[in-house]
């Protein structure tokens, strides 16, 4: 009971100071300036309408299973895991992981972009390509840090609806952006983007 304890605190410590991050700069952002009704048209209006569909869907089932999770888990028992101690140490290493790699992927796009650097999730255009810190070797080190956390919180809540429903959002976010996304910024940077796709990986480093 003592052990399930804190895997719950750790899963709110983890989930909170990553949504933290995300919020900090987003008021950072010149665009934070907007007042609620404008980002949220200003969101719709530059995602991919697919997108905000499958969030929808899945996100209302993800944040529900984690109120009742929390607030009444004998709600929870019949899509729980059971899964060994390891798997949860490992889903708290994994959260760290998360949230370290997206602080630097911040830090590194608001010191190049300052308040041009928007981190809500939309396409949108950036005035020139940033390529230090982890966008050295890989293209999308925050959609990797996304995903990091989601299956720590698979790992952490011991619950497959929850985990699931949380990885299944941001494969569909990898899906179906990321291509809109490096579309957009080939037809922004032209070859300097095709050369850079060249010598990084998506999410991960290449060997050769």
């Amino acid at each position: 009971m003592i052990l399930e304890l804190f895997f719950k605190i750790a899963f709110f410590v983890i989930f909170f100071s990553f949504a933290y991050v995300m919020t900090a700069y987003s008021k950072k952002a010149r665009a934070g300036r907007e007042d609620k009704a404008t980002r949220i048209k200003m969101h719709s209006e530059n995602e991919v309408p697919l997108l905000l569909r499958v969030r929808q869907f899945l996100g209302l089932p993800f944040y529900l299973g984690i109120l009742a999770w929390t607030f009444a888990p004998q709600w929870m028992e019949w899509s729980a895991l059971v899964l060994p101690v390891w798997a949860r140490w490992a889903g708290l290493v994994l959260g760290l992981i998360a949230v370290l790699l997206n602080v630097i992927s911040h830090m590194t796009l608001r010191r190049q972009l300052g308040a041009d650097f928007d981190p809500s999730l939309r396409l949108l255009k950036v005035p020139f390509l940033v390529q230090d810190g982890p966008y050295t070797s890989i293209r999308h080190p925050i959609y990797l840090a996304f995903l990091f956390m989601q299956v720590s919180v698979l790992f952490l809540t011991a619950n497959w609806l929850i985990g699931l429903c949380g990885i299944a959002i941001i494969l569909a976010v990898i899906a179906i952006r990321v291509p809109e996304e490096e579309r957009l910024l080939i037809e922004q940077f032209g070859d300097e983007y095709r050369e850079y796709m060249k010598r990084t990986g998506r999410f991960l480093p290449k060997v050769f």
